[in-house]
């Protein structure tokens, strides 16, 4: 028998521990997941079963009935609206500090990181207050202005890294063939940048999506609620009964699962892309 190789066994040893780490990070999804498919009487019962003997979509359906739908929808464009603006906008930016000079062009790049620093939370009197003397309190227009004033310099940083590591080269060669400068940007530069886009959308979709203290202060209308202020309300309705709050939070929690596993092989590449510049 052949003794096992060092490097094998460093191998072997590391896979071990990312499947361990792997398995206790999904291991509340997966029972969330299970208790969300268990009738009440199953719910608590003793042993409790990973796999249940009679499954049912009623806790699904029972949300909605209540009307987690409209949570739902609002979540998907308020999430999307941000994700577009702040991608948009930020790649412009991104673009500019990457590929021009300009007096103040440090003192900027030190501003943006000092920007993503700042605490949330001690944003929210005076976006609240500036909020509501535009009149945009309790509005989906609101939340979505809002997302993309906090994410924007995260947004303009990851690209703005991924854009430095494009040659210039690529920009003048368009401009000798007549291309102009936007033409350059839409053509050329964007197509490269895709998974710098990817990486930062991620990043923004994940916030947008997940936030609950900006939405729950911000967005008080029935008629704008996100999902997850809906789940908490769910809490607030159901007390005590798990699987209508399980169910609920799969609905929030998977569709980001989803979009994660779809676009895995980017979000790396993408956030240390620019870390190889120079």
């Amino acid at each position: 028998m052949q003794p096992i190789s060092k490097a094998k066994l460093r191998g072997a040893i590391g896979n071990s521990i990312t499947l361990l780490i792997c398995a206790v990070m999904l291991a509340p999804i997966v029972w969330g997941f299970s208790t969300s498919l268990k009738k009440p009487k199953d719910i608590l019962a003793y042993p409790p079963e990973l796999i249940p003997s009679d499954p049912t979509l009623e806790n699904y359906a029972l949300l909605f009935r209540e009307g987690i739908a409209g949570p739902m929808l609002n979540s998907t464009l308020i999430s999307g609206l941000t994700v577009v603006f702040c991608l948009f906008i930020g790649f412009l930016a991104a673009y500019a500090m990457a590929r021009f000079e300009f007096r103040g062009k440090s003192l900027l790049l030190l501003l943006i990181v000092a920007v993503m620093s700042i605490p949330l939370p001690s944003l929210l009197v005076p976006t609240y207050t500036f909020l509501f003397h535009l009149g945009l309190l309790d509005t989906r227009v609101g939340l979505v202005l809002l997302y993309t004033a906090y994410q924007l310099p995260l947004a303009v940083w990851i690209l703005y890294g991924y854009i430095g590591t494009l040659p210039e080269e690529l920009d003048r060669a368009a401009m000798i063939d007549g291309y102009s400068r936007m033409q350059i940007i839409a053509k050329i530069i964007f197509p490269l940048s895709r998974i710098g886009l990817i990486a930062a959308g991620l990043f923004i979709l994940t916030f947008a999506w997940n936030d609950f203290i900006i939405a729950v202060i911000m967005n008080g209308a029935e008629s704008g609620r996100t999902l997850p202020v809906a789940v908490f309300r769910f809490l607030g309705v159901f007390g005590r009964e798990w699987g209508p709050l399980t169910a609920s939070s799969m609905l929030s929690v998977v569709p980001i699962i989803i979009i994660f596993i779809l676009f895995q092989r980017y979000f790396l590449s993408g956030v240390t892309g620019g870390s190889v510049k120079g």
